[in-house]
């Protein structure tokens, strides 16, 4: 073993290569939709999203016997459609729109052959609410997350990162997550 590795524990590892390693590759095989590594899947969006030709849904990349799927950033859906787009309301607040953006990762991933106790990486992007004096609702968010993650049905719980950021594409989005999900091949 590396010996800066010698204090992490061994899950720190994919097959006897350092995370570090692992990671790099992903992301070599990803940057600039150049196929560096053998077997990636790219998902298109649906046919209907306006950003098709923009993005993807997600990119399978398999890696030393564990496969990798990476998700561009799920957004709520509109809830209330008799309310403009660009108002909050037509989403629900922080908690709702969590809610239902991890309802559509739910079935992003089983689309993909995948389930919730496969994800090991989960990013939120939150927008200040202006009802909660422009702080994002992080304790909202939280209590939507924790009907799905270390629950009896998903005791596996992935690592996480939230922050809160200036605005996303829509005004009315409150919350955009993006998720990491593995298996083995």
């Amino acid at each position: 073993m590396n010996p800066s590795h010698a204090c992490r524990p061994d899950k720190s590892f994919v097959g006897n290569r350092p995370d570090a390693e692992v990671w790099a590759e992903i992301l070599a095989s990803t940057i600039g939709g150049i196929a560096l590594a053998n077997g990636i899947e790219r998902y298109p969006l649906d046919e209907s999203s306006p950003y098709r030709t923009q993005f993807l849904e997600s990119v399978r990349v398999p890696v030393d016997g564990t496969e990798f799927l990476m998700l561009s950033g799920l957004t709520p859906p509109v809830i209330d459609g008799s309310v403009p787009s660009d108002r909050v309301e037509a989403y629900g607040d922080t908690e709702m729109q969590t809610r239902n953006i991890l309802t559509q990762l739910k079935a992003t991933l089983e689309r993909r052959g995948y389930g919730l106790n496969d994800v090991v990486k989960v990013q939120a992007f939150l927008v200040g609410d202006a009802r909660m004096g422009g702080r994002a609702d992080f304790q909202g968010y939280s209590r939507a997350y924790a009907e799905v993650f270390g629950t009896a049905g998903t005791p596996n719980i992935p690592v996480r990162t939230r922050v809160q950021v200036a605005g996303l594409v829509e005004p009315g989005w409150l919350v955009e997550i993006e998720a990491m999900a593995a298996k083995a091949g």
